[in-house]
């Protein structure tokens, strides 16, 4: 029963009104019992009967929304017969149905006698009610709900007369703004930020631009008791904003047509179900690939012992459970991205999230190859089907400056507060001749500086400039760990030692598509991995007699899903599928539409140029 998560959900709110007896409810508000036992329109009839928008009906058959709206309902219903206390709120939000019970087994003239609208200008009914009026508000919107309505009284606000306190007036407005909101943001399109330069120059940091989610078809939410608006977290906190305690298969509903090759998509991280908790989010691990960190903290290991990459190998799953170990300890000492942590020695976390799909963190890049595509990079060039693939006019590879060193490397050794002091003294000269910032800059292994360019600027400035292509060829990090000069281990995709695949030489591979039969070997396993397990819920093991699915030897594996491959028209300041690999259909939230407004994050100002175009 993959759906019975989304079942249990709607029959909760089917039946609420059958179980709650509101046959037995409606007619004290003057309305037919019998419409207690129409789905739907039993709500319907009791919204209206509350002088509350018909409409709202809709919202209770949105999964993610659902639950908020039956609540909304159920207070509704409750505050008819004069039920305000803060028990009573809580209560018609959580399990409503003892109150309901009160209600329909009242006899007319008892207590529980549909009550008169509260008179606002009456102080004692408004003082009755504000408390409960409180904790509604709580359920809106946490602790800032009640803070602003404090702030707004304590600011002397008047109420005219006749009108809602400032708590109910303005508890009304927020919930319909949250259902609203959220229903758009989840069913329609949403906003999203440019955090990182993966993109530039067609998409900049300081980017904001709205994701539709029509052309694919909308997700429905597979984690669906979530606070609308915010993502997995509430912001400035390190806490989840979500429960799993009903949960949706991959359903999507009917959309224009399927990704494309060349859409700018937004998705889940595939490699982000699994995260290092850093109490720092969103500005530290959470976000990164945990299986890489684990590679490389478990290597760290082995190099700080003055092992060499042949030892390692051949002891990987003990430095494994000890770079786990690390973890389980709440720090990483591989990863240092700040001062505080270089000081410190290791980066403190707060151990490791495992997340559902559709709380993993959201990526922007571009869709190259589709399912069953065969990929290849070839000096740098992408390759699909052995054509060259589109290429977007603003896409940037790195360029070695010959002859001007980078006085830091950007390793685990970096003393990144002088890194920042001499990006801010070069940063003019590189704007004026490159176009670029001096924190775009990277470095080359004869600690050249490279610098990002599109091929137009490339041959623009070449004829002045001592600049060759950076290209990292076959076998490059193979040799890397064996001279120590690499300190990142097999951070390419599959991230296997039998691969000698770089970001410019990559390949071939074929993007994997529903119903694919492909035989599985120890050899290319690696590739399949992170399928069968993490995307497609499989048990796998690799003995020395062959490979076990589900405790089943096999010799083939059927592919359940479509795939795609997405990378960044930035490509060698992109981390993308050339790292971690495929994207599976169910983590595509959307199409990225067009930027509605833009900010220049490091000198300041609007880039009016960017405002509402297009993105290709």
């Amino acid at each position: 029963m993959e759906y019975l998560g989304l079942i249990i959900g709607y029959l909760i709110i089917i039946l609420t009104p059958v179980f709650g007896l509101w046959f037995k409810i409606l007619p004290r508000i003057e309305k037919p019992g019998w419409t207690a036992f129409i789905p739907f329109y039993g709500y319907f009839v009791a919204l209206r009967a509350c002088k509350q928008p018909g409409f709202w009906v809709i919202f209770l058959l949105l999964p993610g929304i659902q639950f908020y709206m039956w609540a909304a309902v159920n207070v509704t219903i409750i505050r008819k017969f004069g039920f305000f206390s803060i028990k009573d709120t809580i209560l018609a939000i959580l399990f409503p149905f003892p109150l309901f019970f009160k209600i329909a087994k009242a006899k007319e003239g008892e207590k529980y006698d549909v009550v008169p609208p509260t008179n606002w200008d009456i102080e004692k009914q408004v003082n009755m009610r504000t408390p409960s009026d409180h904790v509604a508000m709580f359920f809106i919107v946490p602790v800032l709900g009640n803070i602003a309505t404090f702030i707004i009284t304590k600011a002397g606000f008047k109420r005219k007369s006749g009108k809602k306190s400032v708590v109910k007036e303005w508890g009304d407005a927020f919930l319909f703004a949250l259902i609203a909101a959220s229903a758009i943001r989840t069913y329609v399109f949403e906003p999203y930020t440019i955090p990182t330069g993966s993109m530039e120059k067609t998409l900049m940091v300081g980017d904001y631009l709205f994701v539709e989610k029509l052309t694919y078809g909308p997700r429905v939410p597979m984690t669906p008791f979530s606070f609308p608006i915010v993502h997995n977290s509430f912001p400035w906190i390190n806490v989840r904003s979500y429960v799993e305690i009903q949960k949706i298969p991959y359903s999507r509903l009917p959309g224009f047509r399927d990704v494309e090759r060349y859409d700018v998509t937004v998705f889940n991280f595939p490699a982000g179900d699994s995260a290092l908790n850093d109490p720092r989010m969103p500005r530290g691990l959470i976000g990164h690939t945990y299986e890489q960190i684990l590679r490389d903290e478990a290597y760290l290991m082995a190099r700080m012992e003055g092992r060499g990459i042949d030892y390692f190998e051949a002891h990987k799953s003990e430095y494994f459970k000890r770079a786990r170990v690390n973890f389980d300890n709440g720090r990483v000492y591989s990863s240092l991205p700040y001062e505080e942590d270089q000081k410190r020695g290791y980066t403190e976390i707060n151990g490791v999230l495992k997340r559902p799909v559709d709380k993993r963190e959201n990526y922007i890049k571009r869709c190259v190859g589709i399912y069953g595509d065969l990929l290849e990079v070839r000096n740098k060039e992408l390759f699909i089907n052995n054509e060259l693939a589109f290429q977007p006019a603003q896409m940037q590879y790195n360029y070695s400056l010959i002859g001007y060193k980078h006085p830091y490397r950007y390793d685990l050794n970096i003393d990144k507060k002088q890194a920042r002091e001499w990006e801010a003294s070069e940063d003019a000269y590189f704007r004026e001749n490159f176009k670029v910032g001096a924190h775009e800059l990277g470095i080359d292994d004869s600690n050249y500086v490279t610098v990002p360019l599109s091929k137009k600027m490339y041959e623009e400035l070449k004829a002045t400039h001592n600049l060759v292509p950076y290209t990292k060829q076959k076998g490059f990090y193979n040799e890397g760990l064996k001279t120590g000069a690499v300190n990142s281990y097999y951070p390419i995709f599959p991230n296997d030692n039998q691969y000698n695949w770089t970001e410019d030489n990559f390949g071939p591979l074929q993007i994997p598509f529903s119903g694919q039969v492909v035989a599985l070997t120890h050899e290319n396993l690696p590739i399949y991995r992170r399928i069968i397990t993490a995307y497609e819920g499989h048990t796998l093991e690799e003995k020395a007699d062959g490979i076990y699915i589900d405790g089943k030897k096999v010799t083939t594996y059927t592919v359940q899903m479509n795939y795609y491959w997405l990378m960044g028209d930035n490509r060698n300041n992109s981390a993308d599928s050339r790292f971690w690999g495929f994207v599976p259909e169910d983590h595509i939230v959307g199409h990225a539409a067009f930027i509605w407004m833009s900010r220049d994050l490091s000198l300041g100002g609007v880039r009016w140029e960017r405002i509402f175009t297009g993105i290709k």
